[in-house]
């Protein structure tokens, strides 16, 4: 079935089988009740749950209170054994209240700090199996979330895979990509806007470092994340610095292509400083700015904005010097395979209203997000052929697919090709096309609802994907599986799937993950005419 795409338009925030890798060996886990590791700065105790060694809260930084707005620390070495039971602190960040994700909710919920730097880690063995890696970046854009998240609870991917699961805390919004270096000379302050990613290269680091003593190979690390997780595997695609600490990269519904200027990131800084009262470009002021301060900062800075106003790295010619993907620029990764994808309905989550089958968006507002790109005409063309995809779809529904397109899906393909087209390593696409039953079905498959299926978290994910099972678990089987397969072998093809060619210049190929996936060979049709606009 062809995938309907508008992949050109601009979107900030898309004869031979080779044999299919087996499923990972039955593990033989070392345990303990409770388990005891050491790394390079001291021993650490976990826990274990249903067979696997669990570590909670590790510290891989140091308290970056003290260093607000620099690059990150190591910590300070200790003596004895650190307790590693509870998720550490999360980044000073707005909350959020989307109900769906009720059941991802941590218990009890971690505090808000800025001693925040830990990781979180799931193994089968402490032993000397070398085991893959798997390192999560957690979503929320680059301005909420974290790593404590149960849906990203790594037991039964470690369990099912005989793989590590790391989940990483870091630098969030303004604390993490405050860009400075337009106010001031001080070197201290020269990385302020990219801190944030530079503390995911330091817990790259970390895990090259120590990986070894919790069963895993520092040499088969895998980045994977959703969203803005996403968006910081793209990012890091492009960091020299991040060159070698990861093997291969899946990006989950967060294809991105470029950051922010130094331009851009000049005016974001200069929003925050007047939202708290320090349009003198105080930095003193800023080093003492309390956490309520920078939390109703955060929320000041987002309200008066006359623009998008959005945290993220910049591309600032020191520590991210290019856009990922962008030729000729040097690709310090372009070796490192990548598996690329979206949801079919990515925006539903915002867009529709429970209660309502329609969204809260007209065909006219549909239209200013690529009414560039498009006549009246074409536009209208574009609305016939959703509408024959989707014949089962109101119009609501019509329009939440097609800025899903334009705000997804399209970056997803664009990336895909940008990939393919570097000819260093292979890449392969995907849609997730399963659709979720809660509140009455209107959002059939939204943003993040892939990530249980991934890690095999159905069972704490009722709100998102309801109570019976029986059905989504079959899709979880094949999802998590192939992500465990790429993790191992850098190819997603696994049992229960069929083959998944991967993607080339001229063919974009995608997996259609359902209760029964399949290969669409015409998932971008580059001769669709007004439907498919290439660049």
């Amino acid at each position: 079935m062809k995938r309907l795409f508008l992949a050109g338009f601009a979107a900030t925030t898309l004869l031979f089988t080779p044999q299919i890798p087996a499923l990972a060996q039955e593990a033989a886990p070392i345990s303990q009740a409770e388990p005891i590791a050491e790394t390079q700065y001291g021993k650490v105790q976990g826990h274990v749950k249903d067979g696997v060694n669990v570590f909670l809260g590790i510290p891989y930084g140091a308290d970056t209170s003290v260093t607000r707005f620099e690059p990150p620390q190591p910590p300070e070495p200790w003596g004895g054994i650190l307790e590693a039971n509870s998720y550490p602190d999360t980044t000073p960040q707005l909350a959020g209240n989307t109900a769906v994700f009720a059941s991802w909710q941590p218990d009890p919920v971690p505090e808000m700090s800025e001693n925040m730097l830990g990781l979180n880690i799931w193994t089968p063995g402490l032993d000397d199996r070398r085991r893959p890696v798997m390192v999560w970046l957690h979503g929320g854009g680059f301005q909420s979330g974290s790593g404590s998240s149960t849906a990203y609870e790594g037991v039964n991917l470690a369990n099912r895979g005989d793989v590590v699961v790391v989940s990483i805390n870091h630098r969030l919004n303004a604390l993490g990509y405050l860009y400075l270096a337009g106010m001031t000379d001080d070197p201290a302050y020269a990385d302020s806007g990219n801190v944030g990613t530079l503390d995911m290269v330091q817990a790259l680091e970390w895990v090259r470092d120590n990986i070894g003593t919790f069963g895993g190979n520092p040499e088969n690390v895998t980045i994977f994340g959703e969203s803005g997780g996403g968006r910081k595997v793209s990012v890091l695609n492009a960091m020299g610095m991040a060159e070698g600490l990861f093997d291969r990269a899946i990006v989950q519904s967060g294809s991105m292509l470029s950051f922010r200027t130094p331009e851009q990131a000049h005016r974001d800084t200069l929003d925050f400083l007047k939202a708290v009262g320090l349009e003198g470009g105080d930095l003193e002021g800023l080093k003492v700015l309390t956490q309520d301060e920078i939390i109703a900062g955060l929320r000041k800075a987002a309200a008066m904005s006359s623009r998008s106003f959005s945290w993220g790295p910049v591309v600032d010619g020191r520590s991210l010097k290019y856009d990922p993907f962008t030729a000729p620029a040097p690709q310090p990764n372009a070796d490192v395979p990548m598996l690329i994808g979206s949801n079919k309905d990515e925006l539903s989550l915002w867009l529709m209203r429970p209660g309502s089958s329609e969204p809260t968006l007209s065909f006219q507002a549909v239209k200013g997000l690529i009414g560039e790109f498009v006549t009246e005409d074409e536009f209208e063309d574009i609305v016939e052929a959703y509408r024959g995809e989707f014949p089962d779809y109101s119009d609501g529904q019509i329009l939440v697919a097609m800025a899903s397109d334009v705000r997804y899906s399209a970056n997803a393909v664009r990336q895909a090709k940008k990939k393919a087209e570097q000819g260093t390593a292979p890449v392969w696409l995907y849609q997730f096309d399963w659709e979720t039953p809660v509140v009455g079905g209107i959002y059939k498959t939204p943003h993040a609802l892939e990530i249980p299926f991934a890690f095999d978290t159905l069972g704490n994910s009722e709100s998102m994907v309801g109570s019976d099972l029986e059905v989504p678990q079959k899709v979880a089987d094949q999802v998590s599986e192939a992500w465990i397969s790429f993790a191992r072998h850098g190819d997603p093809n696994a049992r229960g799937l069929p083959f998944w060619p991967s993607v080339t210049e001229d063919d974009l190929q995608a997996m259609r993950f359902n209760t029964v996936s399949e290969v669409d060979e015409d998932y971008f049709d580059a001769e669709g005419g007004v439907l498919f606009k290439n660049e």
